[in-house]
């Protein structure tokens, strides 16, 4: 198998295609192309390329669309893609990004442009892509803290059909001061009635 990196050219026009190729095997590379924009798709999955060069605008499917559609197969969405148009209008850079696509190379073809290009798609591709927010982290629930309050409330149980409270009652913050013992007070002695002397001789 060859080392060099292959590179699939999707446009619709002859000329342009095979000046691609051409400029693509003196650089070094291993250039797969085809003109069918529609039957890109498969070519992509079963060639399996390091990089694939889109035209823009191709009859039937064109880059934009063909693009998206690379990015949702799994077996190409991460591979490098680079729009090779002569497209020019304003909204090119909004779209390239909303079709994914890693980069634009203007027609006529800079190749030392394009090869600058595919080098750093590639590199940038090849780097850990950093995880959404959220995806693989979820914050820890935390756990559920039961107040002074709950904790001196007992279940109520259920005997013979009949409902006993046994759960007490939440003391008052007052209840949580310290309670001061005082000693008795001494008590004081009763008067003892005297019995008249008298009386009891006479009886």
């Amino acid at each position: 198998m060859s080392d060099k990196t292959r590179v699939l050219v999707v446009d619709d026009e002859i000329d342009t295609l095979n000046l691609l190729k051409l400029l693509l095997e003196v650089s070094g590379f291993d250039p797969i192309a085809t003109l069918n924009s529609v039957e890109a798709l498969q070519l992509a999955e079963l060639e399996a390329p390091d990089v694939i060069l889109l035209d823009i605008m191709m009859p039937k499917l064109d880059g934009f669309a063909l693009c998206k559609m690379m990015r949702q197969h799994p077996a190409i969405k991460n591979r490098p893609i680079i729009f090779v148009t002569a497209y020019e209008a304003l909204d090119l850079e909004e779209r390239k990004e909303d079709a994914g696509a890693d980069a634009v190379v203007p027609k006529p073809i800079d190749m030392n442009k394009l090869t600058e290009t595919i080098e750093v798609v590639r590199t940038n591709r090849a780097k850990p892509q950093p995880a959404a927010v959220g995806e693989n982290h979820k914050p820890p629930v935390p756990e559920p803290q039961m107040t002074k309050e709950a904790e001196n409330v007992k279940p109520e149980v259920k005997t013979d059909g009949k409902t006993t409270q046994t759960a007490k009652k939440v003391e008052s913050k007052a209840s949580d001061k310290p309670v001061v013992m005082r000693p008795p007070e001494p008590r004081k002695p009763q008067p003892v009635e005297k019995k008249d002397d008298k009386n009891d001789e006479g009886k």
